[in-house]
């Protein structure tokens, strides 16, 4: 985290309250035009996976994990490409096995 970040970033609309400093850290690390698409894909993927759970003190945990998992893996996704972190994709005819 950032020590002396007073800009608070677009929030979903449900989150663990437990979660937000995080979900705050991993949104920071986008662009500001992202943040709410991101935000409302976080809010998406929480329902979705509370909602598909059947045990009542499970659903929490299950959109926890399903919306973080999400955020994190996109971030990670998302910063390794805008730091230019991305390699070329193999040309047609350099894998071939002789037959």
């Amino acid at each position: 985290m950032q020590p002396a970040s007073f800009v608070r970033t677009a929030m979903p609309a449900v989150y663990c309250r437990e979660d937000a400093a995080w979900i705050q850290d991993q949104l920071g690390k986008l662009p500001h035009g992202q943040r709410g698409k991101i935000a409302h894909a976080y809010e998406e993927a929480y329902r979705t996976a509370f909602d598909a759970e059947e045990i009542s003190y499970r659903q929490e945990n299950a959109g926890r994990k399903a919306a973080n998992t999400r955020l994190r893996l996109y971030v990670e996704r998302y910063s390794r490409a805008s730091q230019g972190m991305t390699t070329a994709p193999p040309l047609g005819g350099q894998n071939r096995v002789a037959a």
